[in-house]
């Protein structure tokens, strides 16, 4: 195979990325036992995508993307500089960081990137990278499960957020029933307010789903003034304490939301979690998530769209601890830092899946998550 100017990669450069896939061993097992009651024979080995397409770009490629540093590196962690590593090195270190992330190599690619290796996998030529993403993200899923039917909480089709692919993991939470996915901007409502605060978790969320179309009105410079009134709908009384919002259990978050270019809702910011110093993993045992989007008509509204009740385990543990980060909070020139969670977060955490519809292509409502 040639790769590069007038240079041929050996057998041997490549073998360190010729590996098989590791899917988890119950998911193998239930491929295999279908395609044996379709009454043929099962493929014996699955391809690794990534593997298979990181033998097939050009040298530089390789070389390019063994040097790209991963989110939170130094830059003294990203290792020697491009030129320093042979193909082989190179190779091995990006299979080593995204032998089991095909989206994440596809996604650091760039456009003539992208089109030599959709060349040399026969995938038909596209115009923009994003489109390019996903027809070499649907021949990598095939050349992975072969012969065998997969289903898709198997193998989760991805879905394109700012021309890249994500992967929504499958909500984890409660949250309300839709009728059309992604969600559409509910209509107005007017706002409904429990009387005072809501004395069970059930009489919580029975307000949450109230708030949903309300209107917030105009939020003025006031950065947190939509997530006061939003709170306010759902009868939680403001005291500026250490712990959780309602009854010290719930913490109540906004997250703005917004319609991608390729119509599935995306988070636009890193949400405020506390400022720093403050226990902010606290905050986070258990938050009812409420999603807010602008209001088309007016570029001074906003609406609640929907909400999520995500709980605290060992998955969301090891998300917060990967997205939590601090940096300057407060207008120009303050000292102040807060503690914010990355929008990537929301992906992985299920949140997305509840706006746009998740992997299986089901909703959920309260008493049954999907």
């Amino acid at each position: 195979m040639t790769a590069g100017a007038g240079r041929s990669i050996t057998r041997a450069e490549i073998a360190p990325i010729a590996t098989v896939a590791r899917l988890p061993r119950s998911a193998r097992g239930s491929m295999l036992a279908r395609a044996a009651r379709r009454g043929r024979e099962p493929a014996r080995s699955l391809v690794n995508a990534v593997a298979h397409m990181i033998s097939l770009l050009p040298t530089e490629a390789i070389r390019r993307l063994a040097a790209l540093r991963a989110h939170g590196t130094s830059g003294a962690a990203a290792g020697r500089p491009r030129g320093a590593l042979d193909v082989a090195e190179a190779s091995a270190r990006v299979l080593a960081r995204w032998g089991g992330e095909l989206c994440g190599l596809l996604n650091a690619m760039t456009r003539g990137e992208l089109t030599a290796l959709a060349l040399q996998l026969g995938v038909p030529a596209a115009p923009r990278a994003p489109a390019l993403r996903q027809a070499l993200w649907d021949r990598g899923a095939a050349l992975e499960r072969g012969d065998a039917e997969v289903p898709p909480v198997v193998q989760p089709r991805p879905i394109v957020l700012g021309g890249h692919l994500v992967i929504q993991a499958p909500p984890r939470g409660l949250y309300p029933p839709s009728l059309r996915w992604p969600r559409p901007v509910p209509a107005p409502r007017p706002p409904a307010p429990p009387p005072g605060e809501p004395d069970t978790l059930d009489e919580l969320l029975a307000a949450a789903d109230r708030a949903i179309g309300v209107r917030l009105g105009a939020r003025g410079r006031d950065k947190g003034a939509w997530g006061v009134r939003a709170a306010q709908l759902l009868g939680i009384v403001e005291r500026n304490e250490r712990e959780p919002d309602w009854r010290g259990d719930v913490e109540v978050k906004t997250v703005a939301i917004a319609r991608d270019a390729s119509g599935w809702w995306r988070v636009v910011e890193d949400p405020a979690i506390a400022m720093a110093g403050e226990p902010a993993l606290a905050k986070l045992a258990r938050t009812l998530w409420l999603a807010r989007c602008d209001v088309e008509a007016s570029a001074t509204d906003a609406t609640i769209v929907s909400w999520y009740l995500l709980d605290w385990d060992p998955g969301i543990a090891r998300l917060t601890r990967r997205d939590l980060h601090d940096r300057p909070k407060g207008p120009a020139g303050s000292a102040a830092r807060g503690l914010y969670l990355h929008k990537r977060f929301f992906a992985d955490a299920g949140l997305l899946a509840t706006l746009n519809g998740d992997a299986r292509g089901a909703g959920a409502n309260r008493g049954a998550p999907a």
